[in-house]
């Protein structure tokens, strides 16, 4: 007969204590991402983002018609659930070297979904986030203005003030909270002078303070309707290094932002936690990004499992220390986080 001082099991026999000792994963830290178009008036189903379980089925880009009626009566369901939260992105196929319709008013099916929202007072409740970026409306796809002294660079100068010019016009629409993906230097504290100036110091800023140049971004570009090629590696940061990402989250910080984010995120565990221990105050972000999401819904899809691994790997995030949750599984998780306590 053995004897220890250190009891496990006695903490694992009830599914109730079990999930004691668990993090907790709730709707309010879910955000939603969504794309709405501004050239197809009907809705698009997005290859890649096929969601079985989901209240609202395939996930899809959004089309303009009877303005964005569809997105509404997704969010009607979805707020249901306990949606609390939106970040949109748009698809453009008028594009030129500056991306003008990022934040063109007549134009712009950011503002424009925004606008649609913001006229439903019951949606009043979900705070409305916003992609603030140039690769989703410029020609050559990247995230900035092209350096005309410098073929295939990014003038950061111009981008930066381009950066501005758009969150400032989000704000104007209604927006809660800017999200600069950029990855420009200075642009944080160029858009929160920006915002202050202009009325606005109550509109948040998520800082894309950990972006790599990543492999796993291809499904959101064919969800944008990229028309990127070559690599952005003089502006995202080295996949394996952790130096650059806390170098600009200590900068971005210091600059004025609200949130910092780390994006991907799922095999960047080490920079979430490091970004909490350095700045304990700052609410830490972890983006989901579209190959994550492909990589565990094939898994789970093939396995049978996919509500489980969806929550098993959400709970690694929230262990790392993120809070907010960016994930294009916010459909299925605001469906099965309830029933999730119980299987413990």
């Amino acid at each position: 007969m053995t004897s220890s001082r250190i009891r496990i099991h006695s903490t694992l026999r009830h599914p109730a204590i079990r999930s004691l000792i668990e993090p907790k994963l709730h709707p309010s830290q879910l955000v939603l991402p969504v794309f709405v178009s501004g050239h197809r008036k009907e809705d698009r189903e997005i290859p890649g983002f096929q969601q079985e379980g989901s209240p609202i089925g395939h996930l899809k880009q959004y089309g303009f018609a009877d303005g964005y009626k569809s997105l509404l009566e997704d969010c009607e369901k979805l707020q249901g659930l306990g949606l609390r939260n939106i970040m949109f992105f748009g698809v453009v196929d008028e594009k030129d070297s500056v991306g003008k319709y990022a934040d063109h008013d007549e134009h712009c099916p950011v503002i424009s979904a925004m606008k649609s929202l913001r006229s439903v007072n019951s949606f009043d409740n979900i705070s409305l986030m916003t992609d603030v970026c140039l690769c989703e409306y410029t020609d050559h796809g990247h995230c900035g203005v092209l350096d005309e002294r410098c073929s295939g660079s990014i003038d950061n100068d111009k981008s930066v003030q381009r950066m501005a010019d758009i969150a400032l016009s989000y704000a104007d629409a209604g927006a809660d909270v800017v999200v600069p993906s950029d990855m420009m230097d200075g642009r944080i504290g160029a858009i929160r002078d920006t915002l202050n100036r202009s009325g606005y110091p109550h509109v948040a800023i998520m800082s894309h303070s950990s972006k790599k140049a990543s492999v796993l971004y291809s499904p959101f570009r064919s969800a944008v309707e990229s028309t990127f090629t070559g690599n952005r590696k003089e502006y995202q940061h080295p996949v394996g290094s952790s130096t650059v990402a806390m170098r600009a989250m200590h900068r971005d910080v210091a600059e004025g932002a609200d949130i910092v984010m780390v994006k991907p995120s799922l095999m960047y565990g080490d920079i979430i936690s490091e970004f909490k221990k350095a700045s304990p105050t700052t609410p830490v972000a972890a983006y989901v990004v579209s190959g994550e999401y492909k990589m565990l819904h094939d898994y789970g899809t093939a396995t049978n499992s996919l509500s489980e691994i969806v929550r098993e790997s959400h709970l690694s995030l929230v262990r790392a220390g993120a809070s907010i949750l960016v994930t294009y599984f916010t459909p299925m998780m605001l469906k099965d986080i309830t029933s999730w306590a119980d299987r413990a």
